[in-house]
């Protein structure tokens, strides 16, 4: 009786450690399931599908493209993701600025032209979290030799790249050489992204409130911190001007309240006067108007509401009080604030 026992309890064991060594292969299989390469799923959830966002899913091989690629252009490279902790990796000496702006994320890949093996294009799209942050970039970034493109409002390219902004996002496609025959492929690449990526359309505002006159084309830029140097002037926007022979730039940040505008405007003549800046008594029919003449320059700050405004680099006083009067004007025309 006793030996008939321990032959069903032998038995029995046997049977527990198969039916346990079957449930271990089954669940190491759902765990390769899980995290093997399915061309199917990558394809659904594109880098950049119509949804407006960017994939949380691994990168594409170099097989795959993370945007519709034109007829002609194919992948050269796998797609690459950057986020703000590597972002430097990728643009070692220029993430501070995408990452002041309000960066989330960026792709980036490269694509070889079919009809022509030595040209190749690498496309980087920012996700910057809004408009105002890509244009902010995109102005950062605006090169002096750029010719303007009907891409986009903000949109331009030069002899070997092309640059601009689409809603939330600034893009840069950088070919391999400068020469005429990387133009249509770059824009024929970028009408595909544009096309297939809905978007609000960036529209900055402000800009109106520049005077026309006398305004350097294709100058006004926005910075998103540590303006002219200083730590707490951020959300500037800024625009160059060509007056009676000299340049010098005109400049206003919107604040949150009057009270903000007013400490902020206190603040910032005070950084200059800490660098050597020298406070001069000036008539301005302006509120709370400041001349300081600094490194041979002439500065004017002022107020409206809750705008914080001025020139700056100014060669006369003459010509940033005809400045500031100019800004002034308009903002108190277009903005109607008190």
């Amino acid at each position: 009786m006793i030996r008939e026992n321990k032959h069903i309890s032998s038995r029995q064991t046997f049977s527990s450690l198969a039916i346990l060594t079957a449930l271990i292969i089954i669940g190491a299989g759902v765990m390769m399931a899980q995290y093997r390469y399915n061309p199917a799923v990558l394809q659904k959830d594109a880098l950049l599908p119509a949804a407006d966002k960017f994939s949380r899913s691994s990168p594409p091989s170099a097989e795959k493209s993370f945007l519709p690629l034109p007829h002609g252009l194919v992948p050269l490279t796998a797609g690459e993701i950057f986020e703000a902790q590597n972002l430097s990796d990728k643009i070692n000496g220029k993430a501070e600025l995408y990452l002041s702006a309000g960066f989330a994320r960026l792709v980036s890949q490269r694509f070889k032209d079919e009809r022509a093996s030595d040209l190749w294009i690498e496309a980087f799209l920012y996700d910057m979290t809004n408009g105002h942050n890509a244009f902010s970039v995109f102005s950062a970034q605006r090169r002096e030799d750029g010719i303007p493109l009907d891409l986009t409002r903000y949109s331009y390219r030069t002899s070997n790249a092309l640059f601009l902004v689409h809603g939330r996002y600034y893009i840069e496609m950088i070919a391999s050489e400068a020469s005429e025959r990387v133009v249509q492929p770059m824009t024929s690449l970028a009408e595909r992204f544009i096309h297939n990526t809905r978007t609000e359309t960036a529209v900055i505002n402000e800009m109106e409130l520049f005077p026309q006159q006398d305004l350097v084309a294709d100058s006004i830029a926005l910075i998103s911190s540590d303006a002219f140097g200083y730590e707490g002037l951020d959300k500037v926007y800024t625009a160059e001007y060509e007056l009676d022979g000299a340049g010098l730039m005109a400049y206003f940040s919107r604040r949150q309240t009057v009270e903000d505008a007013e400490k902020l405007s206190t603040s910032y003549r005070n950084f200059l006067v800490n660098f050597g800046g020298q406070t001069i008594e000036t008539q301005l029919p302006i509120k709370a108007a400041q001349l300081v003449e600094i490194l041979d320059t002439y500065e004017i700050i002022f107020l409206y509401g809750a705008y914080m405004a001025g020139v700056r680099e100014a060669a006369t006083i003459d010509q940033a009080k005809k400045m500031a009067l100019r800004l002034y004007d308009r903002i108190k025309e277009v903005s109607g604030d008190s």
